[in-house]
């Protein structure tokens, strides 16, 4: 059975590090999500992928109990696309926890990860055809 056509909407998926540090800070992973809230394109999520969010605002939250964040992750939760990833990404990074990011990204058929590690998301530059930016380099893009 053929596939519906793409949506001509961008459709990112944003890693971890990228959402918490728009919620606790500013700079540019902010300007990620402020980009997105104005639906300047489409997010994507998975339910490993916002149980992580989660999880890593609560310990957030308790490093920095002065700081009031930014609920990103309670607006990804509620308007992001929700995907649940049929393959596996086993062994693409040697950090298992990002494979849900890249298996997310499959899914949706995200044309791009937006992610701040560095060491290991960034350093596969794309996976399966997707790029994979940091958030700067996206938003030069967009």
């Amino acid at each position: 059975m053929p596939r519906p056509p793409k949506s001509p909407a961008l459709r990112v998926v944003f890693d971890t590090n990228v959402v918490v540090s728009a919620a606790f800070w500013k700079g540019s992973p902010f300007q990620c999500l402020a980009a997105w809230a104005e639906r300047k394109y489409e997010a994507v999520i998975s339910p490993q992928i916002l149980a992580e969010y989660h999880e890593t605002m609560d310990e957030l939250r308790a490093d920095y109990p002065a700081i009031t964040p930014v609920e990103w992750v309670a607006a990804l939760g509620d308007a992001a696309e929700l995907v649940f990833p049929s393959h596996r990404a086993t062994g693409a990074t040697i950090d298992p926890d990002d494979e849900k990011i890249l298996e997310a990204a499959l899914a949706a058929e995200a044309d791009c990860i937006i992610s701040g590690d560095k060491k290991h998301l960034l350093a596969l530059k794309t996976y399966e055809g997707i790029r994979i930016l940091s958030p700067a380099d996206f938003l030069r893009r967009v």
